[in-house]
């Protein structure tokens, strides 16, 4: 089972951006795992899991439920919120129907952030900076974190802002290409959320993004040591892999996870 680690006392959850990829069928899981047990295999290695397919459909009562039932213990997990939600054109009655069905991950104290991460097509604006603090009062149960790849966020102001509001920004690390997010480590609401795509110059071609990097050690003990440094003012630290094909975001997740327990022994 996923165990509990601490980076300089701050507990520190790391996973991966879902789990349920049949190409990680004998590259991490069992070759013959279902479907069914592969989250039950997730949890023997990580204390921390993005729940992602809530982004794409609506969840439902009775999948949350059995979820939650293989969760109990040490692994928590981040609520990908519905695409709907981010368009800010949602009902009240939408807004119940998502509550409603993630509820027993709340009741379990097993939900511990919510993620909403928009397109580089969302680039800052007063409206967009309205949804997202919209976005942030309507999901209150949990810290709420922003990613944001388009590059017109990361000005001061716009930080300031995020600061003021205690709005997450997702540190994210993806190729430098023009036009996305710096790779730029910081803390605005009192936690720390890292999401680690890679940084293959194939990432987007020009739509498609391409998961299949593999992180090098020396790029790992980077990312270790700004997390350590943001740390020192952050209640949680959460650290997703994205780099899923073939396994990739599994495989550097329990080296990071490892090398951080040995670093902070």
């Amino acid at each position: 089972m996923g165990k509990t680690q601490y980076i300089q006392d701050t507990p520190l959850y790391v996973g991966t951006s879902g789990y349920k990829y049949d190409d990680w069928k004998g590259t991490f899981y069992p070759q013959n795992v279902s479907n069914y047990d592969m989250l039950n295999e997730y949890c023997k290695y990580f204390n921390f899991l993005e729940l992602t397919y809530t982004f794409y459909k609506m969840p439902i009562l009775k999948t949350t439920m059995s979820i939650a039932e293989r969760l109990k213990g040490n692994t928590k997990v981040s609520i990908r919120i519905n695409k709907i939600f981010m368009k800010g054109k949602y009902t009240a009655d939408d807004l119940k129907e998502f509550k409603d069905a993630v509820a027993p991950l709340l009741k379990e104290d097993i939900g511990i952030a919510y993620l909403c991460d928009f397109s580089t097509k969302f680039s800052a604006s007063k409206a967009n900076f309205e949804l997202m603090l919209k976005l942030k009062d309507d999901f209150n149960e949990l810290p709420i974190f922003f990613e944001l790849p388009s590059r017109t966020w990361y000005k001061e102001r716009y930080l300031e802002d995020m600061r003021t509001h205690s709005l997450g920004l997702v540190v994210v690390d993806m190729p430098k290409t023009t036009g996305f997010a710096p790779y730029y480590p910081v803390t605005t609401n009192s936690n720390t959320y890292f999401r680690l795509y890679g940084r293959s110059n194939l990432w987007m071609i020009p739509e498609e993004k391409i998961l299949n990097y593999s992180y090098k050690e020396e790029e790992l003990q980077k990312v270790y040591e700004d997390i350590r440094k943001l740390s020192i003012v952050s209640n949680n630290v959460f650290v997703s892999f994205c780099n899923l094909e073939n396994g990739r975001a599994a495989v550097n997740a329990l080296y990071f996870a490892d090398m951080a327990g040995k670093k902070d022994e």
